[in-house]
């Protein structure tokens, strides 16, 4: 009985230890390298076009204080049309050709260069060639021979950049885009792309999470989406914003 009362105790030990969560050992690689991959990975698998609604929430003090909806166009590479509202609101912006137009009652209000890094990171990043992605990501800041594994919000992540400046996350398992982080003299602001489903056989986020120093300042979820197999070139136009339906 002795013997017995010995071993017991090890042998839970043994189960607990194998009932970890294992990680993959794969060695560490670049930036670029990893945008290679996620490139690889699904180039064959992803939506060059998607439209959708969203839900967005503004809050305040941990109070939400504004809802609204708000209609989406994206075509690769980096094109996306916003509406406020709806269609008739008039109100909205467009980028293109790395440009921001602003409009307010189907009037153009300034543009100013603009390389959005949700964009390229969420959606160029696996339908465009890396050889366009690599220098837009490098352009907006990101240090791409820094790169960890580590875990964020319990989920095991790639991290590419400086988490005390500018960094952003890939999920280690599937390599699909996490979010980002900035980090300025105003505090750190945090983005997290949550709840990804299949989209006919293709994988889209759903849910946008918008955190300042902890606090969660705008959540957007996505629904009536589609993802059809084209746009029109002139959706995305300047001169078209007024005229622009889908």
């Amino acid at each position: 009985m002795k013997k017995i009362n010995f071993f017991f105790p090890l042998i839970l030990l043994f189960l607990q230890i194998i009932a970890l969560p294992t990680y993959s050992q794969e060695t560490l690689i670049s930036g670029s390298e990893l945008i290679e991959k996620m490139h690889a990975k699904y180039a064959d698998n992803w939506y060059r076009h998607i439209t959708f609604k969203q839900n967005m929430f503004r809050y305040k003090n941990d109070s939400l204080v504004r809802n609204e909806i708000w209609l989406v166009a994206y075509s690769a590479p980096s094109k996306l049309h916003l509406r406020y509202l709806d269609f008739n609101s008039g109100r909205g912006w467009l980028i293109a050709n790395d440009t921001l137009y602003s409009y307010n009652h189907n009037k153009l209000k300034g543009k100013r260069p603009r390389l959005h890094e949700l964009i390229i990171l969420g959606y160029d990043v696996y339908g465009v060639s890396p050889q366009v992605t690599i220098p837009k990501i490098k352009q907006k800041g990101f240090d791409l021979s820094r790169v960890i594994q580590t875990e964020i919000r319990g989920n095991r992540v790639y991290q590419v950049g400086k988490p005390d400046s500018l960094c952003f996350w890939v999920h280690a398992d599937n390599l699909l885009f996490y979010g980002t982080r900035r980090v300025s003299k105003n505090g750190t602001r945090d983005i997290f792309y949550e709840n990804y489903r299949e989209m006919y056989g293709k994988p889209v986020a759903t849910e946008v999470q918008y955190f300042e120093n902890g606090h969660m300042y705008l959540y957007e979820k996505y629904f009536d989406i589609r993802l059809p197999s084209s746009l029109p070139a002139d959706f995305f136009e300047p001169e078209n914003f007024d005229k622009t339906r889908w």
